[in-house]
């Protein structure tokens, strides 16, 4: 029996069009087709099953290697998220590095997994047909000792988070680690075994890649930390990420970056008012050395003029604050909770405004908020809301922030999965924003990037964000920019021009930031242990938090006695103060409480009575048993 040939959905969810297989743009609405490659939690597709239709849905390429032919189509998921894959949801922070569930191939068992864009050629073909994405130990030769140190950085910057989920053993399989671009991507999370885990067994693992695979300019330094892991000299992730820092920092003294950075706002065809701002604006700004280059994009709501009075005020206040910095003076840490202050501190202007006003519920102002700070090689990135940073490079984009939104919570609760909680009403509502609240009700999200090679950091609103423009177009768009064939200026203006044309129904502000990097002229520059050992000492005082960015908490710090607060757009996004109050998330433990809370009662009732009879016979209650206390697991 002959099977028909396999053909793709457009991914526009109001198209849905059916295409032939290697169509790139839609016939019927000229979108160009998103192609999502899953990796399969087991080998489940034997050499016949290849280029067939499992589930008649997902085109089997290898044996765990998919493409989903109906990408605007739900995933089949279970009912509940099984205790496996909450792991990866409760990780959802630290996406893309961590990959997200995608939905079940065909059985309870068989997981597929998403890694946003992978290597792929311009024709949709994979790159890597066998692997999705390259293993790490097929890429040491071929890289540069600042890619290399980079790709050492981020496994330990993971080293904390999954060791807390008891998954730290995925970084000691080198099959596993894959690189995607600049960033370092896990395939699968693996359960750590009975045996403690250690940074010990770290430190066995890179003194194997420093012999085998490391850059000479670089070799000596990561054999000699690998040896302090060993050792036990260096016990804590947070050691390790400081130490890399300022290996990093001297080998990048004889590199030149080079930023670029544009912004454009616009009200859109819909909008009478612009809420939106952005900072550099109308100028690019062209930064050389060491001075820094920021950019701020603000997406303003609530009330009558409310809207662009605290997306421009708290780009003012941001400007300011962070011109006045001497970066050179601080370290990382530092840098990262200054940042964090100066969030909060845009915040409280705000609420203080909507207080003074005396602005209630719908008519508070606030603003949503993306800003990178470049400071040479390193990229700091802060969002509170639903606006978004894109990193993209020669052959990858990757969404780096999370929103800020009720979907977004629901997974890293570990309720559900992301697709699936993209179908929630108001799955979309914010659950903070700049200005609704008083700063400790506000958790400022902040990431740090090392920068290797030349990228682009793209930042904008929902204007253009929404409905995967920017998964859709990065290829036409933006990629130019790289290959030399645009320039900043009109890549921004063509973003905000394709952004009215296909989505339209809100203002739309985006900026650029082209980041370039030229190498020391003679090709060499190299770190010797000599000048990381004095800081070996007093990195054995560092807390694990040191030298580690804020980052996604798990739940904003709010006051429950506060009403929820809604922001009116055409979304009708909401900043929901307090957990989602969802009944299905209730109907689990409301009887036993209803059946203690009737106990009580009843209880009660009896001691009252006895009481009213004997009152003589009553005494209180020692006092070591006048106090009860529950611990919540989290």
């Amino acid at each position: 029996m002959s099977h028909p040939e396999p053909r793709i959905q457009c991914s526009n969810p109001h198209c849905a069009a059916s295409n032939s297989l290697g169509a790139l743009i839609c016939d019927r609405c000229s979108t160009p087709i998103i192609r999502r490659y899953l990796w399969s939690s087991k080998k489940v597709a034997s050499s016949q099953q290849k280029q067939t239709l499992v589930n008649e849905r997902y085109l089997a390429l290898s044996e765990q290697i998919f493409l989903d032919t109906q990408p605007s189509k739900p995933p089949l998921t279970p009912e509940e998220v099984p205790p496996e894959i909450v792991i990866y949801l409760q990780l959802f922070a630290h996406y893309p590095h961590i990959p997200q569930p995608y939905g079940l191939l065909n059985d309870k068992e068989t997981w597929l997994f998403d890694y946003g864009t992978v290597p792929a050629k311009a024709t949709g073909e994979l790159n890597y047909p066998l692997d999705l994405i390259p293993k790490i130990e097929d890429l040491w030769l071929s890289a540069t000792a600042l890619k290399q140190l980079n790709w050492l950085w981020q496994i330990a910057k993971l080293w904390y988070p999954l060791a807390l989920k008891g998954s730290a053993s995925t970084l000691l399989n080198p099959d596993s680690i894959r690189i995607n671009g600049q960033i370092l991507q896990l395939l699968q999370l693996q359960t750590d075994p009975e045996a403690a885990v250690s940074l010990k067994d770290l430190g066995k693992l890179w003194t194997k890649w420093a012999n085998n695979y490391l850059h000479p300019d670089i070799k000596q330094v990561v054999v000699k930390l690998a040896a302090n892991l060993e050792t036990g000299v260096i016990a804590r992730s947070g050691q390790l990420v400081g130490l890399l820092d300022r290996v990093i920092s001297l080998y990048c003294q004889s590199y030149q970056y080079d930023y670029q950075t544009y912004a454009l706002s616009d009200s859109g065809p819909s909008r009478s008012n612009n809420e939106d701002a952005a900072y550099p604006s109308p100028q690019a700004q062209q930064i050389i050395g060491k001075e820094t280059a920021l950019a701020i994009v603000c997406d303003g709501v609530g009330g009558h003029d409310g809207g662009e009075i605290a997306s421009r005020e708290t780009i003012t206040f941001l400007q300011h604050k962070i011109s006045s910095l001497k970066l050179e003076e601080l370290d990382p840490t530092n840098i990262s909770h200054k940042l964090a202050e100066y969030m909060n501190g845009a915040n409280d202007i705000i609420s203080k405004r909507n207080d003074t006003e005396q602005r209630q519920e719908r008519q508070r102002m606030g603003t949503t908020l993306v800003m990178t700070l470049a400071n040479a090689q390193e990229m700091y990135l802060g969002h509170v809301g639903d606006s978004r940073i894109y990193l993209i490079t020669s052959n990858s984009c990757h969404q780096i922030t999370i929103d800020d939104d009720l979907a977004s919570r629901e997974v890293r609760l570990g309720y559900a999965l992301y697709r699936d909680s993209l179908q929630y009403p108001s799955a979309g509502a914010l659950i903070q924003a700049l200005g609704m609240r008083d700063s400790a009700a506000l958790n400022p999200n902040l990431q740090r990037l090392i920068i290797d090679d030349e990228c682009i950091f793209l930042l904008c609103t929902d204007g253009l964000s929404d409905f995967d423009r920017v998964e859709q177009q990065w290829r036409q768009k933006v990629l130019p920019l790289l290959q030399g064939e645009q320039d900043l200026t009109g890549a921004v203006k063509d973003l905000i021009t394709f952004a009215n044309r296909q989505n339209g129904h809100d203002n739309v502000t985006v900026a650029l930031v082209h980041c370039r990097v030229k190498p020391p002229a003679n090709g060499s520059s190299s770190v010797s242990w000599s000048d990381v050992k004095p800081i070996l000492a007093e990195s054995s005082l560092w807390s694990e938090s040191h030298q580690a960015d804020p980052v996604w908490s798990d739940f904003p710090r709010v006051d429950p006695s506060q009403t929820p607060t809604t922001i009116p757009d055409t979304q009708l996004r909401e900043v929901m103060i307090g957990e989602p109050q969802q009944q299905k998330r209730r109907s689990g433990w409301i009887k036993p409480l209803i059946f203690i809370l009737l106990i009580f009662t009843v209880t009660g009732l009896f001691s009252y009575c006895q009481l009213r009879q004997n009152p003589d016979d009553y005494s209180p209650p020692s006092e070591s048993n006048s106090e009860i206390d529950i611990d919540i697991a989290e």
